[in-house]
């Protein structure tokens, strides 16, 4: 197997593991917070798309992700962009 192939295998089990934790962070949030929950589901329609978007880093969140702002405490941030996902920007 060449590097490259190894290299993307290797890339293909994180994002896995990356997605199970997702996941896992969902199932976590039910118990401690299931409004939050709710719209996450509501927002991406998808469990899978929501666990991906919870953990993925982006720019809105200065490079981290919903998950680690959460456990930051920074619910209402997460909340805020959320709806912004869902209903779009107010004028």
């Amino acid at each position: 197997m060449t590097e490259i192939k190894t290299l993307a295998k290797e890339a293909c089990a994180l994002y896995g593991s990356l997605g199970q934790t997702g996941l896992r962070a969902i199932g976590a949030l039910r118990s401690t917070d299931p409004e939050l929950v709710d719209e996450l589901l509501a927002t991406f329609e998808s469990r899978g798309e929501a666990a991906s978007w919870l953990v993925s880093r982006t720019i809105g969140f200065g490079g981290f992700s919903a998950l680690e702002l959460l456990a930051q405490g920074e619910r209402e941030r997460v909340m805020h962009v959320l709806n912004h996902l869902r209903f779009g920007l107010c004028a």
